[in-house]
This record gives structure tokens, C-alpha cells and sequence, in this order.
């Protein structure tokens, strides 16, 4: 028992050794009305999604997944990145903005000293990212430089005439910066941070004694990448960049094939420029539909069941947008109504839904036995009734039976003849209509009459 004990005791403590990110799947918090962040603990991944502005913080929410979180990817919907929101997330190693984030707070990356990349979508019309680094989206401004980037020299962009406060704050392996003539505008205080800053040379070389036959070419942008002018001397092969041009974005468009009751469509963005795939998203196909009740017994009121269509992913259509339907008129008679529906949008196809409209039930009153025969009496339906049928057997579970149609109706009772005397039988009745369509549509049958025949 002892041992027992011991080994319990040991895998509990090994138990509790482990931590809890080694069994933490994912999980999905709100961050604020409309906004939630999913995190993977086992890969770090986080990703932010919703619609509108991420609200300021004084501690980062994020702060309790320090050593877990390794890339935050920030979806379309988005527009601001708050305020302290992954203040001392020293594990963050690389950041994804989507393109409609169009305000990053200064202090929302503060003490994220392992971040290695900026990536900004190039669909972003505030916001660039280059070689990891975070710009504005002309390249003007240089607002933040990677704190964990390997590089220890770095030479800024022709196009950079702002380098804004603390954007190298952090910088662990720099050691120098290069800043060209563009750069007129320095906010950050390098010398705090024991980076040696040297200047550049506007134009190649204009020693006397050295001619230059230079050379201007364009290097167009594409949807994706950045282009260039450059600058470049025929004799010394000497060269420089003078001015980089912003790629020039995605120019979608979008085909649509529709989902059916079969299977799956797609909605598909498409670049018309580079043919790059942008978006593929699958319409989930058409996986039910039905009427919430398909038949009611006649009660001289209109019926309108409601019409419910749902995909294979659980989600309900949408009248007008997902299908059309054509309700049937009348809906107070016995007999069948169809519900057409025609799908539209990001569905095709087409479906019936028939709903029925029964005869009342007649309602059995009583057996009156004579000798030779038996009369069956019952309540007679109000209307929409052509006729009844009788159903009678010598089992209660009606088989071997025989059925009689009492073709009136206004008939209440009727009189069955040949039946076997001394012998048990049971009895049931039901109404029936004739619709137009010479469609006979019969009532439930009604409760069951039983009689020892004399």
C-alpha cells in the first residue's frame, strides 16, 4: 500500500512540474465589445480580430502569456493599436498588421525587446513595413526599428526625412546608423543608446580629377515589392538609390463560385495585375432545409410555417440575400402547398418544400350492435371532408384488415354486415378530401372502437 502511495504521490508532483502551456490548446478572450484575441500557446501565436479601435491600456493584456506569445497577427477590422497594448512582451519576436490599421500608439510596442520583424500589408494606406523596419507609408517616417534585429549597422532610406523618438529604443545588436542627406529631421536621441551615427554622401564621388557619365534608371514597383530610382556612374560603376517607390497594391478581383446543396463554392480574390491568389474562402454548401412544422390539421385559419435553411457549418441563410422564396396562396385548404426557393448570392440552386394541409379527424362516438351486423356512428367533420374511410380487424394491431369508403359527407354512421359472430373486432375511421388535383389527402385516424359481435 506504502508503494502505492509513493508512486501516486511522485507522478503528482511531475504533474505539477509541468507547465500549463505544455497542455493549453487555444483559447478565445474578448478584448473589448467586438474585439477577440485567440491565442495557440503551443506554437505563440495570437491573433487579434474584430472591427474598430483597440482601447488604451495602462498593463498590457497580453503581459500574463509573457513566454508564450511569439507572433501576434492583427486582422482586417482593426484600425488602432492601443496604447501600452504589448507593453514588456519581451518574448514577441514578429508583428502582422493588416491593412486597415491607421493608427499605431508610440507606446504599444514599448519594452518589446525580442521583436525581430515589422510586417505591414501592403493594402495599408498608413503604413509600410521595409526590411522589418516600420515606416509610414511613403517611407517618410521611420517610426519603429525591430529591437531584436541582428544587423549591427543600418543606413536609412533615401526616401526617410524623420527619425521619430525612440523608434531605436531597445536596439540590442546596433551599433552604428548611417543617415542620408534626405534624413533632415532626427527626434531619436542616439547617443543615449551608444549608437555611433555617421552621415552619408548625397552623390557619388566629385573629386576634380574623376569624370562621371551617370545614369538614371527606374526599377518599377510591382503589387507586392517595392521599386526604386537609382542612381549609376558608367566609369567607377559607383551607385546609389535615390528614392524607393511604394508597391503599387493589389488590384482585385473577385469571382464567386456558388455553393449547392452538393457542394462547397468559393469566393475567390484575385490580383488582375500579378494573378497572385489573395483570398480564397469557402461558401460551406447547402446542408438543410426545411419547414419548422411540414403538416397541421385544418382549422379554417391560415398556416405559414417558417422556412429554415442552414450550411453544413451550422450557419442559417438569409432571406433575400441567400435565396428567394415563393410563399404558396391560400394555405387554408386541405391539401399540398409548395414552397419554391431559389438560391442567389453565393449559392445557386434550386428546392421544394411541401406543406400539408389534412382533414380533421372525425371523432368515434360509439358501436351499436345488432344481430348480423354492427353500426359504426361517428362525429362528422364541419367541412373541407369528401368522405370517410372504416378500417376494421379481428387484431388490434389491424392487420388482415378490411377498409370500407362511406363516399358522403355528411354521413355519421354506417353499418357493417357479414362480420363473424362470438369474434372480437376493432374499428377506426378517418375523413378524406379530393383536391383539384384528384390528389386524395386523408385525415389521422381516429381513436379505436372495439365490440364482441352477437
Amino acid at each position: 500500500m506504502k508503494r502505492i502511495l509513493c508512486t501516486l504521490l511522485s507522478l503528482l508532483i511531475l504533474l505539477s512540474a509541468c507547465p500549463i502551456s505544455a497542455y493549453a490548446q487555444v483559447i478565445e478572450e474578448e478584448l473589448s465589445d467586438g474585439i477577440v484575441y485567440t491565442v495557440n500557446s503551443k506554437t505563440g501565436e495570437v491573433i487579434i480580430k474584430g472591427n474598430g479601435e483597440i482601447p488604451d491600456y495602462s498593463t498590457s493584456p497580453f503581459l500574463f502569456l509573457n513566454g508564450d506569445i511569439k507572433f501576434v497577427l492583427i486582422e482586417s477590422g482593426i484600425s488602432k493599436i492601443s496604447a501600452r497594448l504589448f507593453r514588456n512582451c519581451t518574448s514577441l519576436e514578429k508583428i502582422s498588421i493588416s491593412d486597415t490599421v491607421t493608427q499605431i500608439d508610440n507606446t504599444a510596442f514599448d519594452g518589446c525587446t525580442g521583436i525581430k520583424e515589422f510586417y505591414v500589408a501592403v493594402d495599408n494606406v498608413a503604413y509600410s513595413s521595409f526590411d522589418g523596419v516600420l515606416y509610414s507609408k511613403d517611407l517618410t517616417r521611420l517610426i519603429k526599428y525591430p529591437p531584436a534585429k541582428s544587423a549591427e549597422e543600418f543606413v536609412t532610406l533615401k526616401n526617410t526625412e524623420t527619425i521619430c523618438k525612440n523608434s531605436f529604443k531597445y536596439a540590442q545588436h546596433l551599433k552604428k546608423i548611417v543617415v542620408s542627406p534626405e534624413t533632415k529631421n532626427i527626434e531619436e536621441n542616439f547617443y543615449k543608446f551608444n549608437i555611433q551615427v555617421d552621415k552619408q554622401n548625397g552623390t557619388p564621388s566629385t573629386d576634380e580629377d574623376e569624370k562621371h557619365e551617370l545614369i538614371y534608371r527606374t526599377v518599377q514597383p510591382t503589387c507586392t515589392n517595392f521599386g526604386y530610382i537609382e542612381c549609376f556612374c558608367k566609369i567607377c560603376n559607383d551607385s546609389y538609390i535615390i528614392k524607393y517607390i511604394c508597391p503599387t497594391r493589389h488590384r482585385l478581383v473577385e469571382t464567386v463560385t456558388p455553393a449547392t446543396t452538393e457542394s462547397d463554392g468559393h469566393k475567390v480574390k484575385v490580383c488582375s495585375v500579378c494573378g497572385e491568389v489573395v483570398k480564397d474562402e469557402i461558401i460551406n454548401k447547402i446542408s438543410d432545409s426545411s419547414l419548422d412544422y411540414s403538416s397541421a390539421e385544418y382549422n379554417r385559419y391560415q398556416f405559414s410555417p417558417n422556412v429554415y435553411i442552414v450550411d453544413s457549418n451550422g450557419k442559417r441563410l438569409v432571406c433575400g440575400t441567400d435565396y428567394i422564396l415563393n410563399i404558396p396562396r391560400g394555405r387554408r385548404c386541405v391539401g399540398m402547398y409548395n414552397y419554391d426557393i431559389a438560391f442567389i448570392g453565393n449559392y445557386s440552386g434550386m428546392q421544394r418544400l411541401s406543406f400539408f394541409i389534412y382533414p380533421q379527424s372525425p371523432v368515434f362516438r360509439k358501436i351499436i350492435l345488432r344481430k348480423g351486423n354492427v353500426e359504426i356512428n361517428w362525429e362528422k367533420t364541419a367541412s373541407q371532408c369528401d368522405g370517410y374511410e372504416i378500417m376494421y380487424s379481428q387484431y388490434p394491431s389491424f392487420i388482415n384488415n378490411q377498409v370500407v369508403d362511406v363516399n358522403n359527407k355528411n354521413a355519421k354512421k354506417f353499418a357493417l354486415q357479414g362480420l363473424k359472430p362470438g369474434k372480437f373486432y376493432y374499428f377506426k375511421i378517418r375523413s378524406y378530401k379530393i383536391t383539384n388535383e384528384n390528389d386524395m389527402i386523408y385525415s389521422s385516424w381516429s381513436n379505436i372502437g372495439k365490440a364482441k359481435i352477437i
